[in-house]
């Protein structure tokens, strides 16, 4: 698996077991904790993501070390954290010192790792229309970013100038593959269009159509009889979207039947949602009072399709 043996950061050699840096309320790190989880791998310690005391730079095991980076801090726009993570975005696992970033690499090292049941297919035929599926909600992961900020997060994503100013200055010497400048940048001074958004909100629709109609055929996952990555994939996209006020019930019934199922997983309840829980109502409930008041994503999208 892609291990990074150039990073800059002097925290992670010394970091022994398995340390999760990660957000509770990330769609990317909710993936790699559903997957900890599934492999027996339980939360354990709480530390700051940079702490390097004697006690918190070891693990324990069957545990990982929380880390968490506060995006609503925006400690995930650190000099420290940028030097972990140039993309500046969660997770990042370190495992015994070696350092793996983005969720796709992560679960298939953690399927290397642990064991238990692989999340990637060995099959090569199942592995290629699985990790078509990945591709897919990878493509789509811009498409939440615009929906989320649009239709949840609003104003409190916006950078001040300041901000601005030191995000430019961290990713001037990182490799940005996430183009946060130019996203930041356009959606903290207004400058996106109304009708981008739009067209990723209608992205975001089409393709989950295409996934119920897939699942009417009455499997029980998205590739079949067993889980796998793709499941982790789409399931954390659907429930960041639920908190934007995105009613799945309604829209895509067998896809959202689908979804219940990957929520009363142990994992699921245990290592995405255990500390999310608040979070998760806080944005349910903004989605709920502008949707009462014909405002919201739920409305815009309606308006959307009857065009």
């Amino acid at each position: 698996m892609p291990q990074v043996n150039d990073t800059l950061s002097t925290i992670v050699p010394r970091l022994e077991g398995l340390h999760l840096f990660h957000f509770d309320g990330a769609p990317c790190a909710q993936r790699v904790r559903f997957v900890l989880g599934e492999k027996g791998l339980r939360r354990g310690r709480e530390v700051k993501f940079d702490a390097v005391s004697a006690d918190s730079i070891q693990g324990k095991d069957s545990l990982w070390t929380s880390r968490s980076v506060s995006l609503i801090k925006k400690e995930n726009m650190t000099p420290s954290y940028a030097q972990i993570n140039p993309n500046m975005v969660v997770p990042a696992l370190v495992h015994d010192g070696r350092l793996y970033l983005e969720s796709m690499d992560i679960i298939e090292y953690l399927d290397q790792a642990f064991g238990g049941s692989p999340f990637v297919p060995a099959d090569s035929a199942l592995r290629e229309t699985t990790l078509t599926l990945v591709q897919q909600a990878k493509e789509l992961h811009l498409s939440l970013r615009y929906v989320s900020f649009r239709w949840s997060l609003g104003r409190l994503a916006m950078l001040n100038p300041k901000e601005n100013k030191n995000l430019k200055n961290l990713a001037a010497h990182g490799d940005d593959k996430e183009n946060l400048v130019s996203f930041y940048d356009a959606y903290s001074n207004k400058g996106i269009p109304q009708h981008l958004f739009d067209e990723h909100l209608l992205k975001l629709y089409q393709a989950f159509n295409d996934l119920n109609s897939q699942l009417r055929d009455g499997r029980t996952f998205l590739m079949g009889d067993a889980i796998s990555i793709a499941d982790v994939f789409w399931s954390m996209k659907i429930l960041r979207l639920i908190e934007c006020g995105y009613l799945f019930a309604e829209l895509h019934p067998t896809l959202y039947q689908w979804y219940q199922r990957m929520v009363a997983r142990p994992a699921f309840q245990n290592e995405v949602m255990v500390n999310n829980r608040m979070l998760n109502r806080v944005w349910r409930s903004k989605a709920t009072i502008e949707r009462i008041f014909g405002l919201g994503l739920n409305n815009a999208l309606h308006k959307l399709i009857a065009t």
